[in-house]
């Protein structure tokens, strides 16, 4: 419970842009040593935590230099197919670059959604990175749609290097101004155990998350 609490307190202060008193001292988040303070230190803990989760990540100094090696992770994985928000052009371009190193065919989340859907891969820009979770935030901000990190069977989130936050109380601040309709945090692969105990990937969403940082 005393988690529980503590949580609440964090999303109350962060909503409200100031520290939570809670018998007479204020809440103070655990950091990891060395983590903030710099731009690389942000994406270099965010890589630790996201990959510790299993997701993959891939860097490089611009999205096309990526490429090769993301169309291989995806033919790995048997996709035939890709998916983006209208709403995104960063993604857009991404998917269209991709299409020969399958061969991938472009799709509409309508595809998706049909009976026997093809094996999918939904590609999508990341509006934060949070370091100390390896946590990466998307919102329906602009009419976006987060289909793509919710319905694909692998999930390519293309993030920004100036997007890296500290914390989840940094996120919800620089959310509270406008707050968008719709958020999703997506910490590693989608993973339950509510079978026999029994771990079982993909089931409530992608069985695979494939973090892209280009570095210009």
């Amino acid at each position: 419970m005393r988690q529980t609490a503590e949580l609440l307190d964090r999303v109350r202060a962060a909503l409200r842009g100031r520290t939570v008193a809670e018998p007479g001292l204020p809440y103070v988040a655990p950091r990891e040593p060395g983590a903030p303070g710099s731009a690389q230190g942000r994406i270099d803990l965010f890589r630790r935590k996201f990959e510790a989760l299993g997701g993959t990540f891939l860097a490089g100094p611009a999205a096309e230099s990526v490429i090769p090696a993301l169309g291989e992770l995806l033919r790995a994985e048997g996709v035939t197919a890709l998916f983006f928000p209208e709403e995104d052009p960063a993604s857009r371009s991404l998917a269209d670059a991709l299409v020969p190193f399958g061969p991938f065919l472009l799709v509409s989340p309508a595809d998706i959604r049909q009976a026997e859907p093809p094996v999918s891969a939904g590609i999508q820009s990341a509006e934060f990175a949070i370091a100390e979770s390896g946590t990466i935030v998307q919102t329906s901000r602009g009419g976006t749609s987060l289909w793509p990190g919710l319905a694909s069977d692998v999930h390519v989130c293309l993030l920004s290097p100036d997007r890296f936050l500290d914390g989840m109380e940094d996120c919800l601040e620089a959310l509270s101004g406008d707050p968008p309709r719709s958020i999703s945090l997506i910490t590693g692969p989608s993973r339950t155990a509510d079978i026999e105990l029994t771990l079982t990937m993909g089931v409530h969403g992608p069985r695979r998350v494939i973090a892209v940082l280009p570095s210009s």
